[in-house]
């Protein structure tokens, strides 16, 4: 015979005061902004470093 839980006793381990975590949540922002930079390819498809990429001395 099939025994029916109620969903509160699974999510009551998530619940803040179960997890102890009492800190707000951190703000977010609305959209994402950009990123500054860019990347900068150093290896070939097979793995290769480029022969322009400076090797470590160690």
């Amino acid at each position: 015979m099939a025994t029916n839980y109620s969903a509160n006793q699974y999510e009551k381990s998530f619940s803040p005061k179960y997890l102890q975590n009492w800190s707000p949540a951190k703000p977010t922002k609305e959209r994402i902004s950009s990123q500054e930079g860019y990347t900068q390819i150093i290896a070939n498809d097979r793995g290769h470093l480029l022969p322009s990429v400076p090797r470590s001395k160690a």
